[in-house]
């Protein structure tokens, strides 16, 4: 518990847990039983439950974002250096929007087929796997993803987010004027959000680096990969659909 509320900047690599490691599995078990027990309350709960947890769960992303931005504010770091910039921030933002504005068709499609993916994708490969497993910003990442994750599949489980082809690039049209934004704010400020110049040690956006090679050519494979993520994700769904759904 010593280093629980250390930023990662102050605390040596040798204490992570490590990707892939049986603490890192541990977690995703975890992270599979919470979600499930969501979805599985969600399912079965009358519409008043519903609304109330979509809700919460909109208010709780926010709020543990602020904790670990206050938290960040009061280390010695740059606080410039972890605005919540981000393609799970994004999603969070969406979320909230979703929850207050019922019987919308803009946002669900696209948190199913654009911000899904990427929230299993950062557990499956989290950024905080170099601290030890006791720390705030471990607890916040997997919290954090486990959350969008459980609000999106179970708004999907329950037959309430319609899966149509035209969302798919729909999705892909938001995440190129996203990481276009992005991009051009990296650039100006010399930073790294969406991870669009840099992998930060990520083994998946490092396997991704290694093809591209770095520097503009990375950036555009990451997009690219994105794009084709967003494509196997969109067919497991339809797959899902059709075979459970309906």
């Amino acid at each position: 518990m010593k280093y629980f509320w250390t930023h990662k900047e102050e605390i040596p690599d040798s204490l992570g847990y490590g990707q892939f490691s049986a603490v890192h599995f541990l977690l995703l078990v975890i992270s599979v039983l919470l979600i499930t027990l969501f979805i599985h309350i969600y399912i079965h709960a009358e519409e008043p439950l519903r609304l109330l947890m979509r809700r919460g769960c909109a208010f709780t992303l926010i709020v543990i974002e602020m904790i670990k931005m206050i938290l960040i504010g009061h280390s010695n770091v740059k606080l410039a250096e972890y605005l919540p910039l981000e393609i799970c921030s994004f999603a969070a933002y969406f979320i909230v929007i979703d929850s207050l504005w019922a019987g919308n068709t803009v946002f669900p499609g696209m948190l199913l087929t654009l911000f899904l993916p990427a929230a299993i994708m950062a557990i499956l490969f989290p950024t905080t796997s170099t601290l030890p497993v006791f720390n705030f910003y471990v607890i916040h990442q997997f919290l954090y993803h486990d959350l969008i994750i459980a609000y999106i599949l179970a708004r999907f489980l329950n037959r309430e987010i319609p899966l149509a082809y035209p969302g798919v690039w729909k999705s892909i049209g938001i995440i190129l004027l996203l990481a276009a934004a992005i991009y051009l704010i990296d650039v100006r400020f010399d930073k790294n959000f969406m991870f669009l110049r840099d992998t930060y040690g990520n083994p998946l956006l490092k396997m991704i680096e290694k093809v591209t090679g770095s520097g503009v050519s990375y950036t555009i494979g990451l997009v690219i990969f994105c794009i084709f993520m967003i494509h196997v994700f969109y067919l497991i769904f339809k797959f899902i659909s059709l075979l459970v759904l309906y």
